[in-house]
């Protein structure tokens, strides 16, 4: 059993989506010259039809807002293909406008397919997107049904066969947009359901096999295969604004509709994204870019928002923008988080936020963690990585009561601040408070280094570590 979704001018209400207030007449135009190529009830009802020019337009409704741009259906409808992939696992495309979903496999999910209808509908209803849909046994029956059939009527009963050929006897040919209408409308012949009262073989004889085997896979008499739709590997999203913006404040709501957008993929999808590249297209101006990284593969909106927030404040706009991309490369499975019975280890959510934050505000460049390193030497024991990836590497062995992960030998006691190079000091200045702690590497790299180290109390009173080795005494670093 499928399900045919059409949307009705999906390049128009597409594009105006989150951005047209309710009532408001809109036009898509295009061509040369600039003709109507769409436009909602609300402008039809003051005169306005597909294919008249743009000054008969605007002169019969004055308040017409005009949405221009070659029409891209071939985008919108993938975009809606990810949305209904929460629905159904197996999808077909209908250029320029029309879904195909595959019901039967998902009902037990939803609770059967009154469940699987409602919370279907619920989600269209979201869209604000005007549609017609409708049930049938054959991808054909389906796509035809839902493009003439009553906006948003959705019944709640599996539909019989018998009721599918009923539905579809009175539709016209012309509706159907078959090429030989014309040639049957001369005969006489108007409806599908004259069609198939004529004899089969005449009908193949006088207009070709063509027409016969559109008949046979309207009414499941002869295999439809089709390729199923299949999710990109990297997320792509453009809105083109219906009025340009030069205010920081007022792109956050655009933002916002897209990034929500791009939170219920991945919540659909169980993906997230280590990174996000925001483009603010100008029109004599190159590309303004955002990008936004979080600490970690990341797959709310809001924590996107947060970060994109962040840019924008210290974001300055030399030209108005008059559209908006978002770029996903690296799609990520996304993976579960759960709490920690014993402290340590990565950083939790909430930790994770805020240095992305930090990241964001400060640059990425700036802020960074310590991981250690399996070394004896105290200026390579550690190094810089970025911002949560930070982790002991060292390799633990058992202690003589057979516990594991504490370290062989007595605790030792580094600082946390180690000067960039030693520095000689006078020896008798500093009084020893422990140690000493031997160090003895690097014989086998060429510079190999032998060292005792001990914590001492400088003249200043402060915490020094402080070694001794054949050059002399030096201060390595503060506690």
């Amino acid at each position: 059993m499928l399900l045919g979704l059409h949307f009705i001018d999906l390049c128009l209400h597409h594009q105006a989506r989150g951005q047209a207030e309710p009532g408001q007449p809109l036009a898509l135009i295009g061509g040369h010259p600039l003709k109507v190529l769409q436009c909602n009830p609300v402008a039809q009802a003051a005169g306005v039809a597909v294919g008249q020019r743009l000054a008969t337009a605007t002169a019969l409704c004055a308040e017409l807002t005009l949405l221009q741009g070659e029409p891209d259906s071939d985008e919108a409808l993938k975009q809606l293909a990810q949305w209904a992939y929460g629905f159904s696992g197996q999808i077909h495309l209908v250029a320029p406008d029309t879904l195909l979903l595959e019901a039967s496999s998902m009902l037990r999910l939803f609770g059967g397919l009154e469940g699987w209808l409602a919370q279907l509908k619920d989600d269209l209803d979201a869209l604000a997107l005007p549609w017609r849909a409708a049930l049938a046994h054959t991808p054909l029956a389906a796509t035809l049904l839902a493009r003439n059939g009553e906006p948003y009527q959705l019944t709640h009963d599996a539909p019989e066969p018998n009721a599918v050929a009923e539905a579809l006897a009175p539709l016209s040919l012309v509706q159907l947009e078959r090429p030989e209408a014309p040639r049957l409308a001369s005969m006489g012949v108007h409806t599908l359901a004259q069609l198939r009262a004529l004899p089969r073989a005449e009908v193949g004889q006088r207009f070709g096999a063509e027409l016969l085997l559109w008949l046979e896979r309207l009414v499941g008499e002869r295999p439809d295969p089709r390729p199923h739709y299949q999710p990109p590997r990297r997320y792509k999203r453009k809105l083109v604004l219906m009025e340009e913006i030069s205010d920081q404040a007022v792109l956050r709501f655009p933002l916002k509709r897209l990034l929500s957008e791009l939170g219920e993929m991945l919540r659909r999808r169980q993906l997230a994204l280590p990174e996000l590249v925001i483009l603010l297209h100008h029109r004599h101006r190159p590309a303004t870019r955002l990008a936004l990284r979080g600490a970690g593969d990341e797959h709310r909106a809001e924590a996107w928002m947060a970060l994109c927030q962040l840019k924008l404040e210290r974001l300055t706009l030399y030209e108005p923008v008059i559209e908006i991309t978002v770029l996903g490369d690296q799609l990520q499975p996304l993976q579960a988080q759960s709490g920690r019975l014993i402290a340590g280890g990565s950083p939790d959510g909430a930790a994770q936020d805020l240095l992305a934050q930090l990241s964001a505000r400060l640059g990425s460049e700036r802020v960074r963690a310590v991981q250690a390193v399996a070394e004896h030497q105290p200026e390579y024991a550690s190094k810089p990585v970025s911002a949560g990836q930070g982790q002991d590497t060292r390799k633990h062995t058992r202690n003589h009561t057979g516990g594991q992960g504490r370290a062989v030998g007595p605790k030792l006691q580094r600082p946390c601040w180690l000067l960039p190079q030693p520095q000689p000091i006078e020896r008798q200045a500093y009084q020893l408070l422990r140690g000493p702690e031997r160090v003895e590497s690097g014989w086998w790299s060429g510079e190999p280094v032998a060292r005792d180290y001990f914590v001492a109390q400088a003249p200043s009173g402060g915490l020094g570590w402080i070694f001794k080795s054949a050059e002399g005494w030096f201060l390595h670093g503060w506690f």
